[in-house]
């Protein structure tokens, strides 16, 4: 006899994507600003937002928590988590050397679709730093770390390189300046020339003297 409480492997698997669905839609929240660490995450408000039942954004929560992105407190609710200046520090040093063991392994293997990627994003730096935009060059930037990242090949340094960026995101205070934004351009360029030329070392110095340059 068959168990009629029993969820079916569908209802699972579209559980499931239902919960990958809350979570990224939090933590692009999160990414953007629009949550704070601080801002109590309400089980039933998300889940009416979301137009989902209350499991799949119970699930998401716990996600999230792994992530290190929010707290689950006892009594009390879920909520952003903040990091701390010393902890922000850390993880600053640490996307360093996930960012210079990338850019050693993508010297390596790059190919010229992957050049292209990159090349699209310097692109929309470029047209973020003439429009002074620097919200949006902020994005630009991150979005070709991230792809420089997950070009190199190795999925769990991009897992462990994503972490580390989600949880930067908690203590973001401000804003690159525009003379700022015009460093940081110049120098992504050139990472993007010596990764074309696959100069590992040239790549993985340019990418380390960046390094503390978006703390952000």
């Amino acid at each position: 006899m068959l168990d009629r409480d029993a969820v079916t492997p569908i209802e699972m698997s579209h559980q499931h994507s239902l919960s990958e669905f809350v979570r990224g839609e939090i933590e692009r929240r999160i990414a953007a600003g629009l949550l704070a660490p601080g801002d109590k995450l309400n089980e039933a408000a998300w889940a009416a937002l979301l137009r989902v039942s209350r499991g799949p954004v119970r699930e998401a929560f716990r996600a999230l928590e792994q992530a290190g992105l929010v707290r689950n407190e006892k009594h009390r609710g879920v909520f952003v988590r903040s990091v701390s200046v010393a902890e922000a520090a850390e993880l600053g040093v640490v996307r360093t050397i996930l960012e210079e063991a990338a850019c050693r392994m993508l010297a390596a293997r790059i190919d010229a679709a992957q050049v292209a990627v990159l090349r699209e994003w310097l692109g929309a730096m470029r047209d973020a730093l003439v429009r002074e935009d620097r919200a949006a060059y902020g994005r630009a930037r991150d979005a070709f770390r991230d792809a420089l990242v997950a070009a190199a090949g190795n999925q769990k340094l991009h897992e462990t390189y994503r972490r580390c960026v989600g949880e930067l995101c908690l203590s973001r205070t401000t804003q690159p300046e525009a003379d700022t934004m015009e460093v940081s351009y110049a120098a992504h360029r050139a990472i993007l020339n010596a990764l074309a030329s696959r100069n590992a070392d040239d790549a993985a110095a340019l990418m380390r003297s960046q390094g503390g340059a978006y703390a952000w």
